[in-house]
């Protein structure tokens, strides 16, 4: 069994799904046997991804210690052989333990719950003599000296620990000194690169016109980010815009739609969430068509429903232009083939881009108010067909390096 972590599929953010099915589809395909996954159920299940049945596992930071599912009684029972938790004793039984932190969530930037959470994971495997693997992410910042330190120690402990941006790699080899092997520390590509599209199959008639190929006119996508949008003038602060993210990316669709009187704005919702939660893409998305309905009649779509993340990379391969904050959504169009401008908030999004040779298509909030923005995405959509073709002509070796990264990392696993 070979155990993925900290890639829950069941947390509505359809980034951390796209680095849990990449990875797992990834891993089936080269045949390594029996996976698993940990989510935030109960017990252990089986699931059916399409490419694999996979177990699903409960594991969750909490204190109902009583429960199976807890990290804590995990851990302590995964010791012992697991005993009366099934998700102990399957962490107990694995081969290897892969471990990919969310993508981004290995630092002390959003809080002790979470760094704690993403240090016991680790420690799960490392004091039950596990080999642990962490799979292409970000590595930091880590504010307080002790929170650095103990995850310096991790990274030195671990099997293998692959990154996917330069800066994450300086630090690495930065913090591990002479303990640096430049075999198990390796800078490599987001996982998610690789994923997988599947056609969805309940789109609306309308839906069905606007992906199609066959289509006269062009089609362009925006995701807009609840994290940004809902409490726009909480992330400004938060985050360091440059302007309220709301007058952002609504500059940014009315500069998309004033670019060509015929072409329609999808907009993607990429996290999931209720309505009512700050974070929700669907609520964000709603409201920017509201506003721009009256100007645009019928031109503005918002996709519905609860795509997976395979689904989406579907949607997006068929777009005309993308733009959108949700990285992971733009790693689905950009290696669709699909012209694609990030919308930077942090620098993760301009390393993740610059590891695939394509740095200089990031919009960053953080120096871009509202009209420099609606500039920039006037001039991405100009240069989309140079775009599309520079994409075409990058995408098979982008491939072959996403490739010959998971055959490496099952090297990593061994036997």
């Amino acid at each position: 069994m070979i155990t993925l972590l900290n890639a829950a599929p069941d947390t509505g953010n359809q980034g951390v799904s796209a680095l849990c099915l990449s990875a797992l589809a990834g891993l089936a395909a080269r045949d390594t046997g029996p996976l698993a996954v940990a989510d935030h159920g109960r017990g252990v299940r089986m699931d059916d991804m399409g490419f694999a049945r996979v177990s699903r596992l409960g594991l969750t930071h909490n204190r109902r210690f009583w429960r199976g599912e807890s990290l804590a009684t995990v851990r302590a029972l995964a010791r012992i052989g697991g005993g009366p938790s099934a998700s102990a004793r399957m962490i107990a039984g694995s081969r290897a333990i892969l471990d990919v932190s969310g993508g981004d969530s290995f630092t002390d930037l959003y809080g002790p719950r979470r760094f704690r959470a993403m240090v016991l994971t680790k420690r799960l495997a490392l004091d039950n003599g596990l080999p642990l693997i962490l799979l292409p992410q970000t590595l930091g910042p880590f504010r307080d000296p002790a929170n650095r330190a103990e995850a310096v120690a991790i990274l030195a402990a671990a099997r293998a620990v692959w990154v996917r941006d330069a800066a994450s790699f300086d630090f690495l080899r930065d913090a591990l000194g002479r303990r640096f092997d430049a075999d198990r520390h390796r800078l490599g590509l987001d996982m998610a690169v690789a994923l997988p599209c599947r056609e969805p199959a309940d789109l609306s008639p309308r839906l069905r016109v606007w992906t199609s190929c066959a289509r006269g006119f062009p089609v362009a996508g925006l995701n807009v980010s609840g994290l940004l949008a809902q409490d726009a003038a909480g992330a400004q602060t938060a985050f360091g815009l440059a302007d309220r993210h709301d007058h952002q990316i609504e500059a940014a669709a009315r500069a998309a739609l004033d670019h060509h009187p015929r072409l329609r704005l999808l907009l993607v919702p990429h996290v999931h969430r209720d309505l009512g939660d700050r974070e929700s893409d669907l609520a964000a998305s709603l409201a920017l068509k509201a506003r721009l309905d009256g100007d645009y009649p019928d031109r503005v779509e918002v996709l519905p429903g609860r795509l997976d993340a395979m689904e989406l990379k579907w949607v997006l391969s068929r777009l005309s232009w993308f733009a959108g904050a949700r990285m992971h959504a733009t790693i689905g169009a950009f290696s669709s083939g699909t012209p694609t401008l990030g919308l930077g908030y942090s620098d993760k999004a301009a390393g993740v881009f610059a590891q695939c040779g394509i740095g200089d298509h990031v919009a960053d909030l953080r120096r871009l108010d509202a009209q420099e923005l609606a500039q920039a995405v006037r001039a991405s959509l100009t240069m989309r067909e140079a775009t599309r073709r520079d994409l075409a002509e990058r995408l098979p070796g982008l491939m072959d390096r996403a490739e010959a990264q998971m055959d490496a990392i099952v090297c990593q696993i061994g036997a």
